[in-house]
């Protein structure tokens, strides 16, 4: 792509999924789109606050284009605290995006399997890059923290199919 210069991120695999939904195949970060505005903030700080290990955190790289002004007016300087604060910025914006869409869901039809589906059609992210299990895991925290009630009650009782309470005459 003439103008644009190619920039690999460390990342986790559902925010990838979110940019690249948000802004396409190949994501053209400008001032025009708020995760743009992002980097485009970051690209300016020298500060390297910490080092750490991307591996263990980030299990797969995106690759962002910056424009070539961008790129001559402001570099393409990113440390460890800036690609940080980046993947933390883009979770964060992902997870409350999540948040508002399942608790609207919710309150339509009580159930976080029934109205998972269409949530991830809405965020463009599919199972591959988050699992169920762990947006599931998530949105239990995220509704505890906050106050809200949760879906599923442990105390509530248990029924007992008919056929096996036949079977034991106890």
């Amino acid at each position: 792509m003439k103008g644009w210069i190619p920039v690999e991120l460390p990342t986790k695999k559902y925010i990838k999924a979110y940019i690249i939904s948000q802004t396409g195949q190949k994501p053209r970060m400008d001032t025009r789109h708020k995760i743009g505005s992002k980097l485009h903030d970051l690209l300016q700080h020298k500060t390297n606050e910490r080092k750490t290990e991307f591996s263990q955190r980030y299990n797969c790289t995106i690759r962002i284009y910056i424009s070539l002004h961008i790129f001559k007016n402001r570099g393409a300087y990113l440390n460890e605290t800036n690609i940080k604060n980046f993947n933390q910025f883009v979770e964060n914006d992902l997870k409350d995006k999540f948040y508002f869409l399942m608790d609207l869901f919710i309150e339509m039809l009580p159930s976080f399997e029934a109205n998972l589906p269409e949530v991830r059609k809405k965020l463009g992210i599919d199972i591959e890059a988050w699992s169920d299990d762990s947006m599931r895991k998530d949105y239990y925290r995220y509704r505890k923290a906050i106050g809200k009630p949760l879906l599923y009650n442990k105390n509530s009782p248990r029924t007992v199919p008919s056929e096996i309470s036949t079977c034991f005459p106890f």
